[in-house]
């Protein structure tokens, strides 16, 4: 019986696909540990994986916490599905950079802005990873990654795998959510939308579009629509400058490039669609799968609004039973070591990529990209290596040097830029430990 940790439990993006993979696809048996900041989330989700476990006969112990560091021993593998937005770093962040003027740099991945997110969530990933090392160093550990949850995947998987020693993957739904958008803007069916994405996590293009019923090519369409819609101004920039249509559930892009007068004033914040009532109906649809289970009709519609209110692309549990010799399976966005899918990225930096997982390992699928986003992903690929570093070690030459080749700080003095960033780090030393212990 294998153990799994799952930090997030209450995921609502992720987790449905990861109950539905562990105890109806492929009847696990399972030791799990459900982590969730909020214990009423994290117990709620605990009994609802037992009455599914019941019904569908499987052996699984169940345990709930709201303390990570607890549930890691021993473990098999950690699928880290938590949201990272802190709301009131967030506010320190904006009032510190306004206050001089560089309120364009309040942004979640880029620039100083997404330094102090690097910082901030990718610190403590690196505890985990740390942890996992002491611990239980042969396990994997999966991040997933919604697009809202304030993660920077790819400086995060650098960082437990390169500098912590873990095996590490990163998943997220960006070429789902691609799909979806662009379905509803080229008003074709989702299911008949062949879409391929790839780039760097946060930065993904879209490398193919194609209308599989009518047997299309919908990429030159979509571009030359984008180009004439005054809505799609900015994607209609990267489609003049680079070729390609931004991935993503909107265009976010910008976030790690120099400003432009297309460029937001500042990052909006990022908003899920999940408000409190999701998540109220999450619970309450939690409370009625666990008294009726999901064979009786009020269960079975309670599941049944649970399991389709996620990503369906995006299945951590796959992709762990692949990587322990239990089958395959292909991944739509799989944030991994380059490995000559992406031919302008240096091997073994971090991609995100269309790939095949199995006992060997993930091979991603080769994928062409136009020649003039190759300098550009090189560069924030090592911008990527040189943040996880500073993040993992507490380096300020690594954090200079990361400031140095950051392309959303062209424009920006050094001097002035690592000044800055020093002063809101002082600010917020408590949550930077990794800088100030």
């Amino acid at each position: 019986m294998r153990k799994i940790v799952i930090a997030g439990a209450g995921a609502y993006h992720f987790a449905p696909a990861i109950l539905e993979d562990l105890f109806v696809r492929y009847r696990m048996p399972v030791e799990i540990w459900l982590v969730d900041a909020d214990l009423d989330m994290a117990e709620l989700t605990a009994r609802g994986a037992q009455a599914l476990a019941r019904a569908f006969g499987v052996q699984a112990q169940f345990y709930y916490t709201t303390q990570l560091h607890k549930a890691i021993f021993s473990s098999d593998a950690v699928v880290l599905c938590s949201d990272f937005l802190d709301e009131e770093a967030w506010q320190k962040d904006y009032e510190a950079l306004s206050s001089v003027g560089l309120g364009k740099q309040v942004r979640l991945t880029g620039g100083l802005g997404g330094a102090m997110q690097t910082l901030r969530a990718v610190g403590f990933i690196a505890d985990v990873a740390d942890q996992m090392h002491q611990e239980c160093p042969d396990a994997t550990l999966i991040l997933c990654d919604s697009g809202f949850g304030g993660l920077p995947l790819s400086r995060a998987c650098e960082a437990a795998q390169c500098h912590c020693g873990i095996r590490t993957l990163g998943v997220s739904g960006v070429a789902e959510q691609t799909r979806h958008r662009l379905a509803l803007y080229l008003n074709v069916r989702e299911e008949n939308l062949l879409i391929r994405c790839a780039g760097l996590n946060g930065f993904s293009w879209v490398a193919q579009l194609r209308d599989t019923q009518k047997g299309v090519d919908l990429l030159p369409r979509c571009m030359q629509e984008m180009r004439e819609d005054s809505r799609e101004q900015l994607s209609a920039q990267y489609i003049d400058w680079y070729g390609a249509i931004p991935a993503g559930t909107r265009v976010t892009q910008y976030e790690l490039l120099a400003d432009t007068d297309l460029s937001p004033r500042r990052t909006v914040f990022p908003l899920s669609g999940v408000g409190a009532a999701d998540y109220e109906l999450r619970k309450r649809n939690l409370a009625l799968l666990t008294v009726h289970g999901p064979m009786r009709p009020q269960g079975l519609k309670a599941w049944g609004q649970i399991r389709t209110s996620g990503l369906a692309s995006a299945r951590p549990i796959e992709i762990l039973r692949a990587l322990w010799g239990e089958g395959e399976c292909r991944v739509e966005s799989l944030t991994m070591p380059c490995d000559g899918a992406l031919a302008s990225v240096t091997p073994g930096r971090f991609v995100e990529v269309p790939a095949q997982v199995d006992a060997q390992g993930a091979q991603g699928y080769a994928v062409t990209l136009p020649v003039e986003l190759e300098e550009l992903m090189e560069q924030l690929s090592l911008c990527n290596r040189l943040y996880a570093e500073a993040a993992v070690r507490g380096s300020r030459k690594a954090l200079r040097e990361a400031l140095e080749i950051d392309p959303a700080l062209t424009g920006v003095d050094l001097l002035y830029a690592e000044e800055v960033l020093g002063q809101m780090m002082e600010g917020q030393q408590e949550k930077l430990p990794r800088f100030f212990a």
